[in-house]
């Protein structure tokens, strides 16, 4: 029930930000793999190789930018965990909104993450501003806000509904040219600061978490495009304890 829902909210608003006028609109679609280094198995029982597909849509508007994306990991169970069984289906909602605050660089920021499964939901909703800069062709985004977090973890019957600390982000994007195809390397740096203790007991984090994304993305068509990126956790996810994820895929820009 929790899936179809956010499967649906996630839908809804790719639907909706389809219909607002906007000079940019990309939708996308990736498949990909993503693998876990052992050491980051060894301390993060919960984590495994596994598959994955991804929705992506972005539009650029007069009074800002949206970004929804939808991904499911490990789809009908075809990956084994840790222990041998068939690993859990996981599916990720993501949306992002940023209202241009005047004609200045600064943007009043909406962000939602849901992740759930059979036995764990987390949401986390931030409220806050973001301001956008340039650096001749890097381009940066960075930003603070308010986290409320909504959880439940099915197997201990445990809740958590309350603002928890607050929420930073850094977004980095720098285009070039290599071998006549055109590349795009970006850093996305996510932290959550000063969290609640019942949030941190209830998913077994610390007071601190971050995730850091790099990704090379190389378009070998004008439609075509490969992904490569490596992530590092630290109390955030599946990942309680630090670890490295990394992965690739393969995406078609409609």
């Amino acid at each position: 029930m929790c899936k179809k829902s956010v499967a649906s909210i996630l839908v809804g608003a790719i639907v909706f930000s389809g219909s607002v006028c906007a000079d940019v609109n990309k939708t996308s679609v990736d498949l990909g793999y993503k693998f876990y280094t052992s050491d980051t198995k060894n301390d993060n029982p919960g984590v495994f190789n596994q598959p994955f597909i991804k929705l992506n849509h972005l539009g650029i508007a007069d009074w800002g930018t949206y970004f929804a994306n939808l991904k499911l990991e490990n789809p009908a169970e075809i990956a084994e965990n840790q222990k041998h069984l068939d690993g859990k289906t996981t599916i990720k909602s993501l949306l992002i909104l940023e209202n241009k605050l005047g004609e200045s660089q600064f943007n009043f920021w909406t962000q939602n993450f849901i992740s759930a499964s059979e036995t764990l939901v987390e949401d986390n909703l931030y409220l806050g501003v973001t301001h956008n800069a340039k650096i001749q062709k890097l381009s940066l985004n960075y930003g603070v806000g308010l986290n409320y977090t909504i959880g439940s973890f099915s197997p201990t019957s445990e809740k958590f509904n309350d603002l928890s600390g607050y929420a930073v982000v850094l977004n980095a994007k720098y285009p070039f040219e290599l071998l006549g195809f055109k590349n795009s390397l970006s850093l996305n740096y996510e932290a959550q600061i000063d969290r609640d203790k019942a949030h941190q007991a209830l998913f077994s984090y610390d007071s601190y978490g971050h995730q850091i994304i790099t990704t090379l993305q190389t378009n070998l068509t004008d439609s075509v495009f490969s992904k490569i990126y490596v992530t590092h956790y630290d109390s955030w996810g599946s990942q309680y304890n630090d670890g490295i994820e990394y992965g690739v895929s393969v995406g078609y820009q409609f």
